[in-house]
């Protein structure tokens, strides 16, 4: 069971772990008429220990009820509690913090939408 929750390389969250943790915190989001916001980030070619020490500083800037997960071989994906302007602010922090330059794109999580549109809007 723990192949599905957990990613071999860097111990996050598969995306069906990420898709069913996100399902509960946008229902308690919706409830609370709390903003979530959603980042991809894309590494360049990087080995796996880079790769490895890259998801590990993610995970360590994030707060308790944010999402990390391994989209893809080079893709990540965070769900945030908060609004655009506070995923550029973590977008700011990370830029700043993680060497390689990874690109990052992100956009807001509408109540009404699924979380795979939102998704699919990142190019996920």
């Amino acid at each position: 069971m723990s192949e599905l929750i957990f990613d071999e390389l860097t111990g996050l969250m598969t995306p069906y772990h990420f898709y069913e943790s996100a399902k509960r915190i946008k229902s308690w989001a919706d409830r609370r008429g709390e903003a979530l916001a959603i980042i991809a980030i894309r590494t360049p070619t990087i080995s796996d220990d880079t790769f490895v020490e890259v998801s590990r500083t993610l995970n360590s800037e994030l707060r308790g009820g944010d999402l990390l997960t391994r989209m893809s071989k080079q893709t990540f994906a965070i769900l945030l509690l908060g609004d655009e302007k506070s995923a550029d602010h973590l977008i700011f922090r990370l830029s700043n913090i993680i060497k390689p330059q990874l690109t990052y794109t992100r956009t807001y999580l509408d109540t009404k939408e699924e979380l795979a549109a939102a998704l699919e809007r990142l190019g996920i």
